[in-house]
């Protein structure tokens, strides 16, 4: 009956999950995985689930980072989001996406995060349809303490809406994108589930 399930939701929702690899710069990603959990820890690759009292928290094996995984939420095998992800999970039941993709300043060359986050904003937008982007800033400006700045984007990728929350998190040596999508249809059902999975990530404790 679970496989069943999966294999159902998974191919009901393809279309959005495409349109939100597209706009990152992943399409030809194998997101069959999505229609399951991680079965071992090979497929968790780049990170794995603790369980504690308090519930789910995805940690990082590469970055010292991590998410708590709210209700709903569940890790995604690895690559299934993106090949490089230093965490990726998604809610199946609310059509909600997240990724974290962690890069030292160094890579990045000079800059503050305003232009950091800029940049990493320019490359989202990149796969959007032509004229289609639409972006504002929130009032969000730390995460977990740490400096960050936030957009809520919306545009067509692949002939799909989606609605993204952008955020950029400065953390120590350390540039993280949280990026959190879902068709742009839920945008507003899912606006709030979108900002507290961005809350929960976080320094992973040494």
């Amino acid at each position: 009956m679970a496989e069943s399930r999966g294999v159902d939701w998974y191919r009901r929702r393809l279309p959005a999950l495409v349109a939100g690899l597209v706009a990152l710069g992943l399409s030809g990603c194998n997101t069959l995985g999505l229609s399951r959990s991680p079965e071992s820890d090979e497929e968790m690759g780049n990170q794995y689930v603790n369980s504690g009292f308090r519930g789910d928290t995805l940690v990082s094996r590469v970055k010292p980072v991590r998410v708590g995984l709210p209700n709903g939420w569940q890790a995604a095998p690895e690559g299934t989001l993106h090949p490089s992800a230093d965490l990726e999970a998604y809610n199946p039941d609310e059509d909600l996406f997240l990724v974290v993709l962690g890069e030292s300043r160094a890579a990045v060359g000079p800059g503050n995060l305003e232009e950091q986050a800029s940049n990493y904003l320019q490359i989202l937008k990149s796969g959007f349809s032509a004229g289609t982007a639409n972006q504002s800033r929130t009032g969000v400006n730390q995460v977990d303490g740490f400096p960050a700045v936030q957009y809520e984007v919306r545009g067509e990728v692949a002939q799909r809406p989606v609605a993204y929350l952008h955020t950029t998190v400065e953390m120590g040596e350390d540039y993280y994108q949280v990026v959190v999508w879902t068709p742009d249809d839920l945008r507003m059902a899912n606006a709030d589930a979108m900002r507290s999975i961005v809350q929960e990530f976080s320094a992973a404790q040494q």
